[in-house]
C-alpha cells in the first residue's frame, strides 16, 4: 500500500533506523521477482501468504512459492511465518457455543459504517456471531459454509470451526476479514507445495496453538468435540516454516 511505504521512507528520513543498510521497495512478488534472481540469503514473510490466496489466488500463492525459491542464493532460506489449517480438516466435529454473552438473534442486520457494524456484532453471543459468520464467511467468493444444529451442538467440518473460531473477534474489520481464509493448506500441504518447487523443509519448523487466542478467546466460548462427544483439544492456529533452497 502506498501509504504504508510512505510510513516506511518517513521513519528512515527521521533517522529511526540505526543499521544504515535499510531500504525499502514497493514491488509485486506475486507477479515478479521482489529481487534479483539468486541474490537473496534470507526472505521472511509474516500473515501475508493467506492474503493471497485469500484475495488473489491458488496460482498466484504457487507463482509466490517459486518466486521467493528463485530468489534466493543456493543456501538461502525463507522463513515463513503465518495462519494455518488443522490436520484432518475434512474431520466432522461438534461445537459447543456460549449464548449467555450476548444477543443469540437479530444477527444478520446490515449496517452502512463500519463502526456501527462493529458494535452491532459486540452485542452478539458467541452463538449470534457464528450464525452471522456461516452467512458472511466468503460469500462473494461462492463458498459453500456446510453445518447443522444438532442439539446443543453445531456439527461442521473441522476447517470451517477453526476458520471461525480463528475470526470471530475480529469485529472492527468484519467485512474484509469474511474475505479471508486461514485453513485451506494444513502443514504438510505447506511442505509438499515448497519441496515440489525445490525447498528443503529444515527441522525447526513447526505448526503450533497460539495460547493467548485459547486462553483469551477461545476458553468459555468455544469447545469441540468428536461425534462420539468426546472433547477434541484446540487444533493449530500457526506455523513457522523455514524452507532452505539447497
Amino acid at each position: 500500500a502506498r501509504h504504508l511505504f510512505d510510513i516506511c521512507q518517513q521513519r528512515k528520513h527521521n533517522g529511526e533506523f540505526n543499521n544504515p543498510f535499510v531500504f525499502f521497495s514497493q514491488r509485486n512478488a506475486v507477479t515478479g521477482l521482489a529481487f534479483d534472481k539468486g541474490s537473496m540469503n534470507t526472505i521472511h514473510t509474516s500473515s501475508l501468504t493467506h492474503e493471497i490466496e485469500s484475495y488473489g489466488s491458488r496460482s498466484e500463492l504457487l507463482s509466490f512459492i517459486k518466486n521467493r525459491f528463485d530468489e534466493l542464493a543456493p543456501g538461502g532460506v525463507w522463513v515463513n511465518r503465518d495462519v494455518v489449517g488443522p490436520e484432518d480438516r475434512d474431520r466432522i466435529v461438534l461445537m459447543t457455543l456460549a449464548k449467555d454473552d450476548g444477543r443469540n438473534d437479530d444477527f444478520d442486520k446490515k449496517h452502512p459504517t463500519r463502526e456501527g457494524l462493529s458494535a452491532y456484532l459486540k452485542g452478539l453471543s458467541t452463538y449470534g456471531r457464528f450464525m452471522r459468520f456461516a452467512k458472511d464467511f466468503r460469500a462473494k467468493e461462492k463458498y459453500q459454509f456446510k453445518y447443522d444444529v444438532v442439539d446443543d451442538h453445531v456439527r461442521l467440518s473441522l476447517r470451517d470451526a477453526c476458520e471461525f473460531m480463528s475470526r470471530k473477534d475480529y469485529i472492527d474489520n468484519w467485512e474484509s476479514e469474511m474475505h479471508e481464509t486461514f485453513c485451506f493448506w494444513d502443514f504438510e500441504d505447506w511442505r509438499n507445495h515448497l519441496t515440489e518447487v525445490g525447498f528443503t523443509i529444515t527441522n525447526g519448523s513447526h505448526a503450533y496453538t497460539n495460547q493467548w487466542i485459547v486462553d483469551n478467546r477461545l476458553k468459555g466460548k468455544v469447545a469441540l468435540f468428536s461425534e462420539d462427544l468426546s472433547p477434541v483439544e484446540y487444533p493449530v492456529t500457526n506455523m513457522i516454516m523455514v524452507a532452505e533452497k539447497s
